[in-house]
């Protein structure tokens, strides 16, 4: 009995001592300093950056038989690259969406990071509910500050999704222009190819087939995005070439995939001779018809394709009516099986480039050999860290906008919902619950107004241009 009782004493006093240290290592925060500060204090006792850095230091427990086998294989930074977040925050500086995103759900809304076993040898990492109320903080004074939700309802206002905004003034003129350019055959080499080929506006901006066909009916080797709300992604085309809309023009203008020019002197060369077309765009731009005018007025127009006032975007605006229990469970389970960390921000998607079979070995289980384009980003940085890593498609109207994916493979959204289950997130999604993600998705679904509606003669946006980046 007294050994018992002896043992229960040793044991209890232990729990105690531990639990004190576990508390005096986990030492909040002081008030009075800016949440800014706070967060990158929390970061930076969690050790955010021994896994989430590209070049970072393995601990010396990598060598470990067991733990050290988890540590090399985690590969934390696949899921998150930290590098340069706490010194943006240190600056005050903005943190991009999917990075706050990607903090929230794994700190305060799931608790995953730092993990378990992190924790038991790093005991000062531990974030605890104290820390986690400051960082939800931080990230709400964040969103407020660079990504205000002006039009959502107050429970609404800090989601990681917003509406997309109804209009983007531009020079209506200028996107007339473009508008007609964008369906100007005389841009393909042998004009019979024109923007509207395949960037269907009728079909939601895609020609929906798995590769588009250029001139002579050569295909294209990756399937084509949308065309609609694409001034909202970060950069252009799935491996994310294109830094914004205009420097991206000369190249489908040149590429011998597409519109096949030698150069773009032979495109010159043919609209020149509109005298018609000649005299607008003099009236317009002071250098008349050149590369430079061609693209910003393709550029101007494709600015108005925007596709506002989805049912989704009424119902954080407060029409909670608009959709039906499973829809909106279908958004919850959008959240909660982590999809709203890289398909955030107001077109859910667009705001950085995420490696393709996260979880799984997607390239291995397709059916098909590997392709360059199957590289993604890694073919414009040379960088191991970007192989296989693609810009994340943004979501609105992608029940118009099959096959999905960079290469096509899937053909209906139910599908491709599955498939990013089991590569993106991790999980095995049922089919009764796709059902309902699906259903969420359809509620994406915007319709486009005319250029004359959503453009308005020299005037400059009320907030950040969408093509301004964090």
């Amino acid at each position: 009995m007294n050994k018992l009782i002896i043992s229960t004493g040793i044991i209890l006093a232990v729990i105690l001592i531990m639990t004190i240290i576990y508390r005096l290592v986990n030492i909040l925060p002081p008030d009075g300093i800016s949440k800014d500060t706070q967060a990158m204090a929390i970061l930076n006792d969690a050790s955010c950056a021994t896994c989430h850095r590209k070049n970072s230091t393995l601990p010396f427990y990598a060598t470990f038989p067991v733990l050290g086998n988890r540590v090399r294989n985690e590969r934390g930074v696949l899921h998150f690259n930290i590098d340069g977040t706490v010194e943006k925050i240190g600056r005050g500086e903005v943190i991009n969406e999917v990075t706050l995103a990607k903090i929230e759900m794994t700190t305060t809304v799931t608790g995953a990071m730092p993990p378990m076993t992190y924790n038991l040898i790093h005991w000062g990492s531990s974030i605890t509910p104290a820390k986690q109320k400051i960082l939800k903080e931080w990230i709400k004074s964040h969103r407020e500050a660079f990504y205000p939700n002006l039009t959502a309802t107050d429970r609404f206002k800090y989601e990681p999704v917003r509406p997309l905004p109804s209009s983007w003034p531009v020079d209506r003129n200028k996107a007339l222009l473009g508008e007609k350019l964008f369906h100007d055959t005389r841009l393909s080499s042998d004009n019979t190819l024109s923007c509207f080929s395949c960037h269907n506006l009728q079909t939601g901006g895609v020609d929906k087939k798995q590769y588009p066909e250029g001139i002579g009916k050569i295909l294209g080797k990756v399937n084509t995005p949308t065309i609609y709300n694409a001034c909202f992604n970060h950069s252009q085309g799935w491996d994310g070439h294109a830094v914004n809309l205009k420097s991206q023009i000369a190249g489908h203008l040149l590429s011998p995939c597409e519109m096949a020019n030698r150069s773009f002197n032979d495109i010159l060369k043919k609209l020149r001779k509109d005298r018609e077309l000649k005299h607008t765009f003099e009236k317009l731009y002071r250098e008349g018809i050149t590369e430079t005018a061609i693209a910003d007025a393709i550029e101007t127009f494709e600015k108005t394709l925007l596709t506002p006032d989805c049912r989704f975007d009424k119902y954080l605006r407060g029409e909670e009516q608009i959709l039906d229990k499973d829809e909106i469970r279908g958004y919850e389970l959008f959240k909660s099986n982590k999809c709203a960390i890289c398909h955030t921000g107001v077109i859910l998607g667009g705001q950085s480039c995420e490696i393709m079979g996260l979880y799984k070995n997607y390239f291995n289980d397709r059916g098909w050999d590997l392709t360059k384009e199957d590289l993604g980003r890694f073919n414009q940085t040379a960088d191991e860290y970007d192989r296989h890593r693609f810009k994340v498609p943004g979501l609105r109207n992608v029940a118009l906008t099959k096959p999905y994916f960079h290469d096509g493979s899937q053909q209906t959204i139910h599908d491709a919902v599955k498939m990013m289950g089991i590569y993106q997130s991790g999980r095995s999604i049922n089919d009764e619950e796709i059902r309902a993600i699906v259903a969420f998705l359809e509620t994406l679904t915007g319709l486009p107004q005319t250029t004359g509606e959503k453009a308005e003669l020299e005037e400059k946006p009320a907030g950040r241009d969408p093509e301004t980046k964090p």
